[in-house]
């Protein structure tokens, strides 16, 4: 199909809003949320953390302590804090939410307790190094917040500063891929657990500074790091072991933010996040939650961030690919366009990746529904316009040539050109002995009936040996061969044509006499004369009507031969021409020299006999 600039610069536009239309839809945002979940996949482990590790209550710290209830770890969470405080942490998150303090929950049952139980975990506190986990939920319409319990409330220098909401948003697919810095909270922003967390290890953090209230509120996507375990874990039970402070992997943990957190059998705070997606049948791997506070954390204090591409500097970049779409899909067929389409996908996935790797996110959903749109467009008006064509084809010819004779003009793919051209062709002309005369003998009707009868005979053959029945003059009849599909042995089909007609000419008298006894013994008999040579080919005639036939010298000439056995008295009669181009095993009688109207030179005419099987 040619490109046709107009059309396809509409189809381009048309693909570039249905693109930008889809990426406010939810399809749209799942398909680029799994592209940016393909891409954290393929990078794996982007950078190594340098402000931030992770230390984690596990199954190995909570075996050293198998009689210990988690509501009176105070005790040890004192410890861990104090060798994290003694080695130098720049501030500690406890991802760990002590709702409830040994005191009040000995209260609530009865029990006597020391009310200096929790002493060294509340002064550890009162240090002002620690930020203390709380949640909010907005379920009832209203704010609704889990505080840390009292007592550890109070311990906190800055009380509610010293707190910070880790709820984090989940997509529609339970996957965490974005953060908030701050979170509705009685009609103020109160910071997530990651900012005041950051905020607590460097109030100058990169990462804080375009943070305002303005847009504190508004989730961003999250700059992961890498996988799980990207981020340094350290289990409670090396900071609770002897001298831990004097242990290379503890002493490590100097000037870093530690966020700790509970990961234990039965009591995971494990998160879907970009690199759960299973990928070649492998299990989903979720995240810790402190982990991913930790990478959100690690953005702020290094000022990394993943930021989304605006609509329009999307559409731009869909341009390249949706331009290269639609030239591919004006120059190929459907089904290489089709493979050039996914290809323009694949190079826009490519760009994607590589924007992704520099802190880009490239929406694509758009992209790949344009590329696709564009393809099916086109296709739709190829074949649309192809079956128009085909039909065309069939109506301008069905009458004239054989099936296989369409069917071999459709599959080359190259219909007749409009106007003419030239071509190499036999010509046969051929009509009935003293017609005038028998005419003379039927009444009008009669004579009709004959000729449908007759013709009807005779088109059926030269159809089989691949002839274009051209015209009927009264009469007469005119096919060529060798148009409007070139076939080499056009000439030997004709020769096998004309013979073939004087058979059914002779059969043919049979079922006149029967059906017109009036003519008594009248004898039916044609002529059939045949040249070859060059002719033009194709649309002749005016605005009003076309029609598709053969004009030229050629032409003239096999309407000479066909009078001209009425010279020879032979019923078919062929020029030189025609014998030399159908090959060996013609067989000829007579020959003489035609002398034909507007050739200053005679035509050599034979008389045709036979014709051997070409098999």
């Amino acid at each position: 199909m040619r490109f046709k600039p107009v059309f396809y610069t509409c189809l381009i536009l048309a693909a570039l809003t249905a693109g930008l239309f889809f990426e406010t839809m939810e399809p749209g945002r799942r398909l680029d949320a799994w592209t940016s979940d393909l891409w954290h996949v393929l990078a794996g482990k982007r950078r190594d953390p340098q402000h931030v590790a992770v230390a984690l209550l596990d199954d190995e710290a909570l075996a050293a302590e198998p009689d210990r209830p988690l509501v009176f770890w105070g005790p040890l969470y004192a410890k861990v804090l104090a060798v994290l405080r003694q080695v130098g942490v720049a501030a500690v998150g406890m991802d760990i939410q002590p709702a409830l303090s040994p005191v009040t929950w000995m209260d609530m049952i009865g029990a006597e307790a020391s009310r200096d139980f929790d002493r060294q975990f509340m002064l550890e506190l009162a240090k002002g190094k620690v930020i203390l986990a709380a949640s909010v939920s907005t379920e009832s319409g209203e704010a609704a917040f889990s505080l840390p319990a009292t007592d550890y409330l109070v311990a906190l220098p800055g009380h509610e500063a010293d707190l910070g909401l880790t709820n984090v948003p989940l997509d529609r697919d339970g996957v965490v891929r974005r953060f908030a810095p701050a979170l509705f909270a009685e009609g103020e922003p109160r910071l997530s657990f990651a900012a005041a967390l950051a905020r607590k290890a460097d109030p100058k953090a990169p990462g804080l500074k375009g943070i305002d209230a303005t847009n504190a509120l508004v989730p961003r996507p999250i700059p992961f790091f890498g996988p799980p375990e990207t981020f340094r874990h350290i289990s409670f039970a090396r900071l609770l072991a002897p001298d831990a402070a004097d242990d290379p992997e503890v002493k490590a943990l100097a000037g870093k933010v530690v966020i700790l957190g509970i990961d234990i059998h039965g009591a995971h705070d494990r998160l879907a996040s970009p690199y759960s997606l299973p990928l070649f049948g492998a299990p989903k791997e979720f995240m810790p939650g402190p982990e991913i506070h930790a990478n959100i954390v690690e953005a702020l204090l290094s000022g990394r961030a993943l930021s989304v591409l605006g609509k329009g500097f999307a559409a731009a970049g869909w341009l390249p690919f949706l331009g290269l779409c639609a030239l591919a899909c004006a120059r190929l067929h459907p089904g290489p366009s089709a493979l050039a389409a996914l290809g323009c996908m694949l190079l826009a996935f490519g760009l994607g990746y590589l924007l992704f790797l520099r802190g880009w996110l490239f929406p694509l959903a758009g992209c790949e529904l344009g590329t696709a749109l564009i393809w099916a467009g086109a296709n739709a008006v190829r074949l649309t316009r192809g079956e128009r064509e085909k039909a065309h084809i069939r109506h301008a010819f069905g009458k004239y040539v054989s099936e296989a004779a369409i069917a071999g003009i459709l599959e080359s793919g190259q219909p007749p050109a409009p106007g003419g051209s030239l071509a190499t062709v036999t010509i046969l002309f051929s009509d009935i002995r003293n017609f005038t005369t028998l005419s003379e003998k039927l009444s009008a009707q009669e004579v009709v009936e004959l000729l449908n009868a007759y013709f009807s005979k005779v088109c059926d053959i030269i159809l089989a040996h691949g002839g274009m029945i051209d015209k009927f003059i009264g009469d007469a009849v005119m096919a060529v061969f060798g148009a409007p599909l070139a076939d080499p042995h056009h000439a030997r089909q004709a020769l096998a044509t004309a013979l073939g007609m004087v058979d059914a000419a002779k059969e043919f008298e049979g079922w006149m006499r029967r059906r017109f006894p009036k003519l008594g013994d009248w004898e039916f008999r044609i002529g059939v004369g045949l040249h070859a040579g060059p002719a033009v080919v194709g649309n002749i005639g005016s605005r009003q009507r076309l029609d598709f036939t053969v004009i030229g010298d050629t032409v003239n000439t096999a309407s000479r031969l066909e009078g001209f056995t009425k010279v020879m008295g032979a019923p078919v009669v062929a020029s030189q021409a025609v014998v030399d181009m159908a090959g060996p095993g013609v067989t000829t009688g007579r020959s003489e020299n035609a002398r034909v109207k507007g050739k200053s030179e005679p035509v050599p005419a034979l008389e045709i006999l036979g014709i051997a099987d070409s098999k």
